[in-house]
């Protein structure tokens, strides 16, 4: 074998070695867990001391939401194509305009409800000391677990 060829085979090891690892460290820190709870709802368990069975309500609602919201944002995009084929037309019909939004607008109102019921079952699922950490984060994020010094 010539000294270039081995070079090469050499070289393209080291490469296909190094996407590996880098493939499995991605999956590491970014993979799923327990019964399909990302990494950032695991990581709020574990800040507000949740019990395995609130960590499946937590898990479970904010899967939920998520979908539902991704299903909006499609749903937002296809308004916007609609919307700009629309105003491409020589004239603007109202009516037409009125029809694709209020459309969206009940879906709209229907995550709202939804959102009001995930909050009512995270609610009961937590403890008082739990919704007072949570309500922490809401209130100020999650950088300022501990005041900062005058």
């Amino acid at each position: 074998m010539s000294p270039f060829l081995s070079g090469a085979l050499g070289a393209a090891a080291v490469l296909i070695l190094a996407g590996l690892v880098r493939r499995a460290v991605w999956r590491r820190r970014f993979r799923f867990r327990r019964g399909g709870a990302s990494w950032l709802t695991h990581r709020l368990s574990l800040r507000l001391g949740a019990r395995p069975e609130q960590e499946k309500v937590l898990s479970a609602e904010a899967g939920a939401l998520a979908e539902e919201l991704r299903a909006l944002r499609q749903d937002g995009r296809a308004l916007r194509a609609e919307v700009a084929e629309l105003l491409s037309g020589p004239a603007l019909d109202a009516q037409a305009v009125s029809k694709a939004l209020a459309s969206r607008m009940e879906k709209l109102g229907a995550l709202r409800d939804r959102i009001a019921e995930a909050l009512s079952r995270v609610h009961a699922a937590l403890d008082p000391a739990q919704r007072t950490e949570l309500a922490a984060l809401l209130a100020h994020g999650p950088g300022r677990r501990y005041p900062r010094c005058a």
